[in-house]
């Protein structure tokens, strides 16, 4: 199960990935004046991408908290894909009447993509804050997955493992 989620996961990152960093989302970017949101959006999804390898090429671990990441980092980068192709629609879509609504249109994906931005962010934080990919820039796989149950007490999971010692 988990090497499914894990290989959707990657095949949606890669998509998403390829789109933001193709010349149409930079053309959209540039005319919408999002082109750093556009940028660190890219690089936080190959940063994404990187993860999902290394947790696919890791040994077959049962941790819930990974799954729970890796299903947010899918569903990010679902959200992101989406609404990178909404706004290329929106930008191509515009016609002699749209004219008018052009500035209301720019706000509008100005403050998505800030959004998104910042859903970005915090997914990216939860990595570091369980401490999922080891930080030293090594490409290592993930690193001492099972401490983070025991360095962050979830309710339950202390009894259970007293009684399996």
């Amino acid at each position: 199960m988990e090497a499914t989620v894990l290989s959707l996961g990657k095949s949606v990152v890669i998509g998403a990935l390829s789109y933001a960093r193709s010349a149409g989302a930079g053309e959209v970017a540039s005319r919408l004046g999002v082109q750093r949101d556009q940028a660190f959006i890219a690089d936080e999804l190959e940063m994404m991408q990187a993860f999902l390898m290394a947790a696919h090429d890791g040994p077959e671990d049962k941790d819930r908290v990974v799954r729970v990441w890796v299903k947010q980092v899918r569903d990010v980068a679902y959200e992101v894909e989406d609404s990178l192709q909404e706004f290329a629609v929106r930008l191509h879509k515009q016609s002699w009447w749209r004219v008018a609504r052009t500035l209301l249109d720019r706000r509008l994906v100005g403050k998505q993509m800030r959004e998104l931005r910042a859903k970005v962010e915090d997914v990216s934080r939860r990595n570091k804050r369980y401490r999922l990919i080891n930080g030293d820039g090594s490409g290592s796989k993930p690193s001492n997955i099972s401490t983070t149950t025991s360095e962050f007490p979830v309710a339950g999971v202390t009894n259970v493992r007293r009684r399996g010692s």
